[in-house]
């Protein structure tokens, strides 16, 4: 059975986690942006049911859709903890001209420096200005001779993180 944790489980109970761990990384929609299409995580999440993955997905948004992460400034450190203690990484970035991710870039970039491994990256054919993290994600691994798919479905970015995984169990 899948469990499913956000902002609200506190940053303690996120460190200590058990079990397989995947977190979803990525552009994320604001509280303040709620003309924009929902988030991406919840298909995620789906996703990850109908494919049977036993194990927890932290999924860092509030269960309020309109909540707001405006002074929260205790979001980033509970996001390190969960960034740190997952076993992978999924980094699905469907960004657009309003949903640009700049976080994310600074998050990506850090864990493929620090612990690629458990990276797995993802984005949309015509996603908005991802040249950049396509080139380098490809430069970074094929400097060490491998070869390392960038995954363009939220489908096959998932089926990924869980092999993934469970490679590390």
């Amino acid at each position: 059975m899948i469990t499913v944790i956000r902002y609200e489980t506190p940053q303690k109970e996120v460190e200590q986690l058990e079990g397989p761990v995947i977190f979803l990384a990525g552009p994320t929609v604001r509280g303040n942006q709620t003309h924009l299409q929902p988030s991406w995580r919840f298909a995620a999440v789906e996703e990850f049911k109908k494919r049977g993955f036993e194990g927890t997905v932290i999924l860092p948004e509030f269960t309020s859709p309109t909540e707001s992460d405006q002074y929260r400034y205790d979001l980033p450190l509970w996001e390190y903890a969960g960034l740190k203690r997952a076993d992978c990484i999924l980094f699905w970035i469907p960004r657009t001209r309003e949903l640009i991710g700049l976080t994310t870039n600074w998050e990506l970039g850090y864990w493929v420096g620090k612990d690629r491994d458990k990276v797995v990256f993802g984005r949309p054919d015509d996603a908005y200005r991802i040249t950049y993290s396509t080139i380098m994600w490809n430069k970074v691994h094929e400097e060490d001779g491998i070869v390392a798919k960038v995954h363009n479905t939220l489908e096959d970015t998932i089926e990924e993180s869980i092999r993934k995984t469970e490679q590390k169990l």
